[in-house]
């Protein structure tokens, strides 16, 4: 446990990106004239995963997860649109959306910036995760920050967190930890980078997978017994 680095995701482990992705659905449906009473947000994070899933999988292409998600979502309304340009007006909603930490995670921060070296790791679309990423105060206590969309890799792949260790060169593999939300890719990407990793489970969400991390936290307000 002898960790200098610890990597962090982003959504839904130092924000709510939950609470962000209503707001951005809510902001794309107002701007398309989607009647209140049509709109389906549980249907569109549904078809939202699952082409993130497929793109994880290999699949699709990531220009296909951004604009598919949406050609699809808008077809159950009876519509036909530009998905591309229904993506642009989605992330820009979600760019904007004001941002809502977790319980616990100032603190946090705190803590782990007092002992180890923190660098961000988080996929996405670079433009709209530096704009989120700039309504907050999160620069200040990070040292690096890795956005899947201009590093060319993704999490899970080991490719992902081999960028990372050669951006860190000081370090070795057992130097660093992952925090994260996910599972499929937070967890599955420290395990296939090499690097022992920390579940952030506040959801109190079933683990229903073969992927086992090392460690389990179920309240940021917990980390220092585990770091």
């Amino acid at each position: 446990m002898g960790y200098k680095v610890v990597l962090l995701d982003f959504d839904d482990t130092l924000v709510d990106f939950h609470d962000a992705e209503v707001k951005a659905y809510a902001y794309l449906m107002n701007r398309y004239n989607v009647p209140e009473e049509k709109r389906n947000y549980e249907m569109f994070k549904k078809i939202n995963q699952a082409h993130w899933e497929a793109f994880q999988r290999g699949e699709i292409t990531k220009a296909e997860v951004l604009s598919h998600r949406f050609i699809e979502t808008f077809h159950h309304y009876g519509m036909a649109i530009n998905g591309h340009e229904a993506d642009v007006t989605f992330r820009d909603g979600l760019a904007t959306a004001k941002i809502k930490w977790l319980e616990g995670v100032g603190a946090a921060l705190d803590y782990l910036k007092s002992k180890y070296t923190l660098a961000i790791v988080i996929n996405g679309v670079t433009d709209t995760q530096k704009r989120r990423i700039a309504q907050t105060n999160l620069m200040s206590y990070i040292e690096h920050l890795f956005v899947s969309d201009e590093m060319g890799a993704q999490k899970p792949s080991h490719q992902f967190f081999d960028i990372v260790y050669e951006t860190m060169p000081n370090y070795e593999k057992d130097d660093f930890v992952i925090i994260g939300d996910s599972l499929t890719s937070d967890i599955q990407g420290g395990i296939n980078g090499g690097i022992d990793t920390i579940w952030y489970n506040h959801r109190q969400l079933e683990n229903n997978t073969p992927i086992t991390p090392t460690y389990t936290l179920k309240s940021m307000k917990a980390i220092d017994q585990i770091l």
